[in-house]
């Protein structure tokens, strides 16, 4: 069974632009800003700093510890320091906003991934994200093929920035699309923590012994459902979706401990979000629009056809000739 929503989108996105030349892109000077040491930061600038050293463009890297006054500094730095653009993942919206704030006083075009808010669009020289409203959508409806009734939970990330809530309600809504009659019977919050999703599933798996899937919203909380699973003699027996497509995520699926996960690998995002930022900086990309993230459902089927996170050399080189994606209309939620 092959899966896929974004099947790698950023290659039908439209008509392709020009990527900036090695010519125009060498000697420019850009910051790479990690919100923290979550693996998925550190992969997209490994990522990225495999296309800059590619492409003969200096690259300047930082991490904000998830702390938004450090962020600040950071950009505040990087000006300093005469970068030439900023491509970032933000700790917060307030954070995206100081940061807009600074590198518009200095001329700077700030480029992100992830933290789309209407209010900064226009300001920036670009946002990449994936539809967050439908991405655990994939992922639900290809459970519920495989679950046409019985009972199922959900362990979700931090509540509160809205992302933990649209990622549950977009799997919830795959279900519903697959024509399951599945029920769940189990909400949680384990703040995309391995360890809280292990706790999470084995309480679930104590209060609800006839549960038959479970859906968890990042693939390191996954592996913590995987674990729990497996303490309570259940491998094998329960279905668990997965988000992100992480290393550990698809390790899991190839162990036959994951049925399926919605990837959206930072890897070939930087290197688009870093040669779209050099567009914008020679001009050969219009500043302020959206881009959808590139992205794809991974089941035992496909996974050699699966994006990695951590790039080879060669998949990079791959990246780098490949279209640019256009800009297109940012998502919205749904009306039902």
């Amino acid at each position: 069974m092959t899966i896929t929503r974004r099947a790698l989108a950023v290659l039908a996105l439209g008509t392709a632009l020009m990527a900036p030349s090695l010519s125009q892109a060498a000697e420019k000077t850009i910051a790479f800003m990690r919100g923290g040491p979550d693996p998925y930061y550190q992969f997209g600038m490994n990522a990225a700093q495999a296309a800059a050293d590619k492409l003969g463009v200096k690259l300047i890297t930082y991490s904000a510890n998830n702390d938004p006054t450090q962020e600040l500094a950071n950009v505040q730095d990087a000006i300093t320091k005469g970068v030439d653009g900023i491509l970032i993942y933000a700790v917060s919206l307030s954070s995206e906003k100081a940061a807009i704030a600074q590198a518009k006083k200095a001329g700077v075009p700030i480029f992100f991934q992830y933290g789309y808010d209407e209010s900064i669009l226009a300001d920036s020289a670009g946002i990449m994200q994936i539809d967050l409203y439908r991405f655990g959508e994939p992922v639900g409806e290809a459970i519920g093929k495989l679950l046409p009734e019985g009972e199922y939970a959900t362990i979700t990330g931090k509540l509160g920035r809205g992302d933990a809530e649209a990622f549950v309600q977009s799997f919830k809504n795959g279900i519903a699309k697959s024509g399951s009659k599945a029920v769940s019977v189990a909400d949680l919050a384990a703040d995309w923590d391995r360890q809280k999703a292990m706790d999470a599933a084995s309480q679930i798996l104590a209060a609800h012994p006839n549960v038959k899937a479970i859906y968890a919203a990042n693939d390191d909380m996954a592996v913590g459902v995987a674990i729990a699973i497996e303490r309570a003699g259940k491998t094998g027996q329960i279905l668990i979706g997965g988000n992100n497509g992480a290393p550990y995520g698809v390790e899991l699926i190839e162990k036959g401990q994951m049925t399926l996960t919605g990837s959206n690998p930072p890897s070939i995002a930087s290197v688009h979000a870093l040669r779209l930022l050099l567009g914008v900086i020679d001009g050969s990309v219009k500043p302020g629009q959206f881009y959808y993230a590139p992205s794809q459902v991974i089941t035992k089927d496909n996974l050699a056809d699966a994006a990695p996170w951590d790039a080879k050399p060669e998949m990079v080189t791959k990246w780098l000739e490949e279209p640019l994606p256009q800009g297109a209309a940012p998502p919205v939620p749904p009306t039902n």
